[in-house]
């Protein structure tokens, strides 16, 4: 049977101490691991994406460059027919033209406009869009009823997809309570 060691009560104290201190020291650095990964999850799950002002202004011109083009495709499509030159692009130069300086307008607007790049996107896209089916109509010199319903569905969509965005400006800046 191996000896006993003999020691005292008082080097007992000081290895219970000794571990106490470690356990305290391992407890802390436990918390403080615990504390890093927390911030760390908070700070990557966590993003903030500044928005610019909603500004109702903007908001109404999107309004009336929408009915515009609605009205213009819809009097295309109601009282006009591709027979006979009826849908002739020189018939709509002005209207074409009338269009695109509204939405040149509200793109400009757009764009001034600090932490705005979803919205002047958008707006981007539409002129695009509109600038590019102009061009195939000057080129065919006609419209059929499927490509006005097909140019109007497209313009609608882009034109609330402007609305919206303009709208969550509004939430955005004076959240619901």
């Amino acid at each position: 049977m191996p000896a006993k060691k003999n020691l005292k009560p008082s080097s007992y104290k000081i290895k219970i101490k000794q571990m106490k201190h470690m356990q305290k020291i391992q407890s802390s650095q436990w918390r403080m691991l615990l504390l890093i990964l927390l911030s760390v999850f908070a700070i990557t799950a966590c993003k903030v994406t500044f928005v610019t002002n909603y500004d109702a202004d903007i908001a109404k011109q999107i309004e009336q460059a929408s009915k515009q083009v609605d009205r213009f495709y819809l009097t295309m499509l109601e009282t006009t027919t591709p027979e006979n030159d009826g849908r002739a692009f020189d018939k709509f130069t002005t209207q074409y033209i009338d269009i695109e300086v509204e939405l040149n307008a509200i793109l400009n607007k757009n764009k001034v406009r600090p932490l705005n790049e979803n919205s002047t996107r958008i707006c981007e896209i539409t002129l695009e869009l509109f600038v590019k089916y102009k061009n195939e109509h000057k080129a065919d010199d006609t419209l059929s009823n499927g490509l006005i319903k097909l140019n109007r569905k497209t313009f609608s969509d882009l034109f609330y997809a402007m609305l919206v965005a303009e709208e969550g400006k509004k939430i955005a800046s004076n959240p619901p309570q």
